[in-house]
């Protein structure tokens, strides 16, 4: 599928967005709280889906593995879609960078990034 160029700004916003989250916990008390704002993790979440979608569908492996393992605003599972957008920025990056196919017409010399990447 060909990406838009601007495909890597909206990965990067997103990305930033996540990292926000986790570097900056909420203080209460002593103790660093574990959990995030429901609401803004949810908004979040939900914007991550939409654009994963939106390049490969719902067959896509990044798709599907955030869908299922980023579901509690927590570090944890923040950390799981940093890893997701990360692989899923990778890959855009390279196909922008090498359209189209190799010499043996077999495609793009960057493929899908493998599930244990993620």
């Amino acid at each position: 599928m060909p990406f838009e160029h601007n495909t890597l700004d909206r990965i990067d916003a997103l990305y930033d967005a996540g990292r926000d989250f986790v570097e900056r916990p909420q203080i209460h008390g002593t103790a660093v709280e574990t959990e995030f704002n429901v609401c803004a993790f949810d908004e979040w979440r939900r914007k991550v889906n939409d654009l994963l979608y939106s390049l490969e569908g719902c067959d896509d492996i990044s798709y599907q593995r955030f869908s299922k393992e980023v579901t509690t605003p927590t570090v944890r599972d923040l950390e799981k879609g940093l890893r997701i957008l990360a692989a899923v920025r990778d890959e855009v990056a390279c196909a922008l960078k090498s359209p189209g196919t190799d010499a043996s017409g077999k495609g793009r010399r960057c493929g899908k990034m493998s599930a244990s990447y993620l």
